[in-house]
């Protein structure tokens, strides 16, 4: 009974730095291509209609 409680405590831990990981990495991927991508519209100076997200237009579609 104590090994059994001890590996799932061991699992618990693990997984716990498993899923720290993926969401600090899964933050930091979304932040930086969230930061390029708004870096690029800001230096290229594309309008609604270059991108096509005027709302008008897409109603006529």
């Amino acid at each position: 009974m104590y090994h059994t409680i001890q590996l799932l405590m061991w699992l618990a831990l693990f997984g716990a730095i498993l899923i720290g990981f993926i969401v600090v990495l899964l933050q930091l991927l979304a932040n930086d291509s969230t930061e390029y991508d708004m870096e690029f519209l800001w230096n290229h100076r594309y309008t609604l209609e270059d991108l096509h997200l005027n709302q008008d237009d897409n109603k006529n579609e």
